[in-house]
């Protein structure tokens, strides 16, 4: 009689490189362009954030020295505060797409079949 032996797959979380050792590898194996726009996008959050929380502040001093009607401008604090986030994530999504790798080509047994001669399609 055979016995089959099962390995479970390894429980272990997938290794990620650091960012000093990513930048000491000579032979360009890690990639750091991932790493710097991790942490360049977490820097421009708290910026902004902190940015849009000082203005909202301001605003409510305004508004308890004006009345309520400062209160008014907040959506103009927010609103640019959102569109510069929104803006830097659409850079950061840019950068990595643009450093990731090309994957590789498709085996010839997935290309798609060339029509017969004198068959057009719409």
């Amino acid at each position: 009689m055979v016995t089959y032996r099962y390995d479970p797959p390894s429980r272990q979380p997938p290794r990620r490189d650091s960012f000093i050792a990513a930048l000491l590898d000579v032979k360009f194996e890690r990639r750091v362009t991932p790493i710097l726009v991790r942490w360049l996008y977490v820097l421009a959050l708290v910026v902004i954030g902190f940015g849009m929380l000082f203005g909202l502040l301001w605003v409510w001093s305004f508004a308890s020295w004006m009345g309520w009607a400062m209160w008014l401008v907040a959506p103009i604090v927010v609103g640019p505060g959102l569109a510069v986030l929104l803006v830097v994530r659409i850079i950061c999504e840019h950068v990595i797409a643009k450093t990731q790798p090309a994957p590789p080509p498709a085996p010839p047994a997935y290309a798609l079949p060339m029509p017969p001669a004198g068959v057009h399609h719409p």
